[in-house]
């Protein structure tokens, strides 16, 4: 979606949230998005809270119940947010206008690769579950602009190059609800954003934005457009690949979820049950930025076949994969087991949204799944180790509080609700079927969002996977 406001981002999740737990296979243009909301009998155990007294003790003595290894996999069932669908348009049939000037180096190899990714094993990969089928484009949806590149662009700017040329005589093609109008910027062009935390306009690569993917209107048409600048963020990526990284993200969310601003938008947040994960997710959750926060989210796509494609690009989230407890960001990284761990007991507690962050009038309120533990108290809550198959020995875990894939500085969550409390986890090693214990110490309770979230982190062969559970007051 458009990331240039916190109200702007953080208006089209709540109204997801407002939707309920999940839609009906009926209603969604993919599959059942479905809830991943079913715990296992034998970890179903009420969470308590406490002064740090333990849970859970065998009936053997007190010890506590920690599980063992199991051949069954999952041996537990991960009880993980699912994407929801929120009833408004999804692309069946995209088609891609590549937008380039003829001043950038680049540009053969972004129109080859708007031609060649809608057909991709990747593109199926990451969009059919949802309901769209392959991308178009093609030399008639290649908008080369002539005119040299200025200094500096706006996001009305872009918008206004659209509105002028789309369906015009020898302009660009027309615009269609299942068009995206793809801007790949040029090397030396800035494009200019407001500033989370001042509102000022700043170049958008030192803000760390890679892009955007927002809705128009050309005429009586709906359209979608998204926007790429040339960012150099280094990590052994250049400013060309990371260019189609990002707009392998930005397309995706685009043909999901087309209309991100409209009364009904298509895949976007997670389900009411899970606002950890929306939290987690700084309140950002299309499927796109779901996965921004793995470490092998970005790689290089090598296929043959139907044409080539050599580019690099983003996994994306996949509530079918994460359902059945394979890696959510697919395609796949690698053939190597999924492993992570997953909160045994949730229960339904209470989250609100700031007012200040979404502009409405006072703050907005819901029920989710997590552990209540007041300010002052303490909770523990059982986790059990899960994995699609055999990892050849235990993982480690750690448990923090906040998202520890980025710094509180970086987080514009945390400027408006600073973590107040620790957390402590029994055990730092396990396997599938195994349990550990998470103890939570509660200064004060989040008061802006009447909660928070801790992480709890399963690493093995420098592989993380992250687990967030809301923390709530009541």
């Amino acid at each position: 979606m458009k990331h240039t406001a916190l109200a702007t981002m953080v208006l089209p999740v709540l109204a997801t949230l407002a939707c309920g737990s999940s839609p009906s296979g009926a209603d969604a243009p993919g599959r059942d998005a479905g809830t991943a909301d079913a715990i296992v009998a034998d970890g179903a155990h009420d969470a308590q809270v406490h002064d740090a007294t333990p849970i859970e003790a065998a009936a053997d003595g007190g010890t506590l119940d920690h599980g063992s290894p199991s051949g069954t996999y999952p041996a537990f069932t991960p009880d993980v947010g699912q994407i929801t669908y929120n009833g408004g348009h999804v692309m069946k049939h995209p088609v891609i206008v590549a937008i380039t000037w003829d001043g950038d180096p680049s540009q053969a190899i972004f129109d080859a690769y708007a031609d060649a990714i809608g057909g991709t094993a990747y593109w199926s990969a990451t969009t059919l579950e949802y309901g769209v089928s392959a991308a178009t484009s093609g030399a008639s949806n290649h908008a080369h602009i002539s005119t040299t590149a200025p200094a500096s662009l706006q996001d009305s700017d872009l918008q206004g190059l659209v509105k002028n040329n789309a369906g015009i005589t020898a302009g660009w093609p027309a615009a269609t609800e299942d068009t995206i109008y793809a801007f790949f910027l040029p090397p030396g062009l800035s494009l200019l954003e407001p500033s989370f935390t001042t509102g000022q306009l700043q170049d958008s690569c030192a803000q760390h934005l890679g892009g955007y993917h927002d809705q128009l209107t050309v005429g009586s048409v709906t359209s979608s457009y998204a926007v790429v600048p040339s960012c150099n963020f280094g990590k052994g990526n250049t400013p060309e690949q990371w260019t189609t990284q990002s707009m392998s993200h930005e397309l995706i969310e685009a043909v999901t979820d087309p209309q991100p601003q409209g009364a009904q938008s298509g895949y976007t947040g997670f389900d009411a049950d899970h606002f950890a994960w929306d939290y987690f997710q700084e309140l950002q959750s299309e499927v796109g930025d779901a996965c921004e926060f793995y470490r092998a989210s970005f790689f290089e796509d090598k296929e043959t076949t139907p044409a080539p494609f050599d580019a690099w690009v983003q996994r994306t989230w996949s509530n079918e994969a994460i359902k059945a407890a394979h890696d959510p960001c697919v395609p796949a990284a690698s053939s190597a087991p999924y492993f992570s761990v997953t909160p045994l007991a949730l229960e339904t507690v209470s989250y609100s949204v700031p007012a200040t962050l979404t502009g409405l009038p006072s703050a907005t309120m819901g029920k989710t799944r997590g552990i209540l533990a007041p300010s002052g108290k303490s909770a523990t809550f059982a986790v059990g180790f899960y994995s699609d198959g055999p990892t050849g020995g235990p993982w480690t875990i750690s448990v923090t509080a906040g998202n520890p894939a980025i710094s509180a500085s970086a987080s514009f969550i945390s400027f408006y609700n600073p973590s107040k409390l620790t957390a402590s986890v029994d055990r730092t090693t396990g396997q599938n079927g195994e349990k550990a214990y998470v103890t939570v110490n509660v200064t004060e309770s989040g008061s802006g969002f009447g909660g928070e979230i801790v992480t709890i982190t399963s690493t093995l062969g420098g592989v993380s996977h992250y687990t967030p559970v809301w923390i709530a007051a009541k």
